[in-house]
């Protein structure tokens, strides 16, 4: 009887710290530290791949990738979420790379998944920027069939100055800045 009474306590304590799970786009400031927001609807999937597109002379790829469970600070708000990372390159006419980030980690990539609006078949991204934050914005990804998405970035402006960005820095903006930019699936 007693070694009953120890396991109902020891699952009663283990249940009641179990990391509470809410939807993928609760509010960030309602959810309770270490809460988990998760993609139960599976609204993330249809981005999930490698995609390319031309643009300027230019060849685009993308590789979207999704992450479950990652951490998130953000001011006091602790959590973990289910977010997608892109990671990008891009050639010139002449098949050069000119940038590629598709060599850094999946978590370092600079574009993250921020919210999805399910009505519109649309993920909003953030953008940290290249060098000194410069080209820093938003990507907005709206699923359009199996095969092709749309991209619209909007970069926000930025001042530079040798005391925030030093001699030297590439403040060149890679990604296209084009609104409903077609990428077809690979």
């Amino acid at each position: 009887m007693k070694n009953i009474f120890l396991i109902s306590i020891f699952f009663l304590s283990f249940s009641c710290k179990a990391q509470q799970t809410y939807p993928l786009n609760t509010d960030f400031r309602t959810l309770p530290n270490n809460a988990y927001s998760k993609d139960l609807n599976n609204e993330l999937m249809p981005f999930i791949g490698t995609w390319k597109a031309t643009f300027d002379n230019k060849e685009i790829t993308i590789k979207v990738d999704k992450v479950d469970h990652h951490y998130i600070k953000l001011g006091m708000h602790l959590y973990y979420q289910d977010v997608l990372f892109i990671r990008y390159s891009i050639k010139n006419a002449q098949g050069t790379i000119i940038k590629s980030t598709l060599n850094l980690p999946i978590t370092e990539a600079k574009i993250k998944s921020d919210i999805t609006f399910p009505d519109q078949n649309l993920v909003s991204f953030v953008y940290q920027g290249g060098d000194c934050q410069y080209g820093w914005g938003d990507v907005d990804l709206t699923f359009v069939d199996a095969t092709h998405i749309k991209w619209n970035y909007q970069p926000e402006g930025v001042i530079l100055t040798n005391k925030n960005c030093p001699n030297g820095a590439d403040t060149t903006i890679y990604l296209p800045k084009t609104p409903n930019l077609v990428f077809t699936k690979q």
